[in-house]
């Protein structure tokens, strides 16, 4: 099938540069799926029959690098590009109930615990998830291949499917349930029978998943303008008990439902392009409302200063929310300095203002502060006037008079990292800021 898609220079030059040194290779997988629902892919992921180190070979050791241990692969930078170049796969020989590792003994029989074993392109797309993501394109003769001839009517039909056996593609890799939602979530795609059957018998098995790439692929539903939907097909399908327990168990409390409608807002105004798709003020918009009720304030309002109790909460609310994946610690740090902001926006007076624009979260504080105003009905023309809108924190420290101060050695810069994090310190706001 001939397309002549619009891609990235650097997705361009990375398959012709493999082709010329005699690969085949291939832009496969999500972007193709993107661009055949005209939408614009956040990436290329690319496939070659060339191993990591011949990759690496072809591209340079400074330009190519090679990553991963269950999965190896290789980023390639090309004019200030990173994509990421995989090897075909074939089905794996060896799974975790007959690896005679003792750590896999209890694991299930089928879970796949090294894919590592090469092949050809074709056995490389009928190893892959769903026939959706198993399009192959070759950006220099402008052909769309798709192997299970079933990917590109699915993608027409807006169908997820998984390739072969539903059940066995789970069991070998139960994050595979976690992606099937988040298709339906963000496309607004359905299930076939065969897959939806095979999600809900093998569920409990996301307990086996690694919490690295259940961490990873939160941080993708975070920063993504749909995030309020997924927790919502999560919920639905069964899938958010597994995933983020405690929201699960609150789904329909009026902590939960705040929590949804600030995270609805802030979609908007991502989608919108009116901010950016922040981690940390995510976390903010769904802990906020537990944070608050756990506080008991008064509706519509926070707590009046900042105290232990009430960092404690904060800490507490993201937590626990959030527990069964490892988000990075200064994510969540971010996320309660942005919360403990809104009672310093709430009670500042006009002298104030130029104080809390030095500080380096009062953009997304502000940001959270005017979602919270559109969540409850409320018309935030008075709040973008009273609190004008930041840019870099670079600029907060021009605008105050300070000058940025040049980066410390790299062996300093480490020092002052160990040390943080052995004392247990969290990021404090300026002192004037904290009563």
């Amino acid at each position: 099938m001939q397309y002549d898609f619009a891609i990235s220079s650097g997705a361009y030059e990375v398959v012709a540069t493999l082709q010329e040194a005699g690969f085949e290779s291939y832009i496969v997988g999500g972007a193709i799926r993107d661009l055949l629902l005209d939408r614009k892919p956040k990436d290329f992921d690319i496939s070659t029959s060339a191993t990591p180190e011949e990759v690496r070979s072809v591209f340079g050791r400074r330009r190519a690098r090679i990553i991963g241990k269950r999965f190896r692969l290789t980023h390639v930078t090309i004019h200030g590009e990173l994509f990421e170049v995989s090897t075909f796969r074939k089905t794996p020989s060896l799974h975790a109930g007959n690896s005679g590792n003792e750590k896999f003994k209890k694991m299930p029989e089928n879970l796949i615990v090294s894919d590592n074993d090469y092949g050809t392109s074709r056995e490389d797309a009928f190893r892959r998830d769903f026939t959706v993501n198993a399009l192959f394109y070759d950006p220099v003769k402008k052909e769309l291949t798709d192997f299970t001839g079933m990917g590109v009517k699915d993608i027409e039909n807006k169908v997820v499917r998984a390739i072969g056996n539903a059940k066995l593609r789970f069991e070998e890799d139960p994050v595979r349930m976690l992606r099937a939602l988040k298709l339906v979530a963000q496309f607004d795609f359905s299930l076939d029978d065969d897959t939806e059957n095979a999600l809900f018998d093998c569920l409990s098995l996301l307990r086996h998943a690694s919490p690295g790439r259940l961490s990873l692929e939160l941080e993708k539903i975070l920063r993504s303008s749909s995030s309020d939907r997924h927790f919502e097909v999560f919920f639905d399908y069964g899938l958010l008990n597994y995933f983020l327990p405690f929201l699960a168990e609150n789904w329909g409390s009026d902590a939960c439902q705040k929590a949804l409608d600030l995270t609805y807002e802030r979609n908007c105004r991502v989608e919108a392009g009116i901010y950016r798709d922040s981690i940390s003020l995510a976390l903010a918009s769904v802990a906020l409302p537990f944070a608050v009720e756990e506080l008991n304030c008064p509706a519509g309002k926070v707590w009046k200063k900042r105290t232990e109790e009430v960092e404690n909460a904060l800490y507490n609310a993201v937590n626990t929310i959030f527990a069964p994946q490892i988000l990075m610690v200064k994510v969540r740090e971010a996320a309660v300095r942005i919360m403990l902001m809104q009672s310093l926006l709430e009670n500042a007076d006009d002298r104030d203002i130029p104080e809390l624009m030095r500080h380096k979260s009062y953009a997304h504080a502000r940001e959270l502060l005017l979602i919270r105003a559109l969540a409850n009905q409320q018309d935030i023309a008075s709040l973008e006037k009273r609190f004008p809108k930041g840019n870099d924190p670079r600029d907060f420290r021009h605008a105050a008079g300070r000058q940025e101060k040049k980066n410390p050695s790299r062996k300093n810069r480490s020092r002052h990292r160990s040390r943080g994090r052995r004392e247990g310190k969290r990021p404090e706001l300026p002192p004037d800021m904290s009563e």
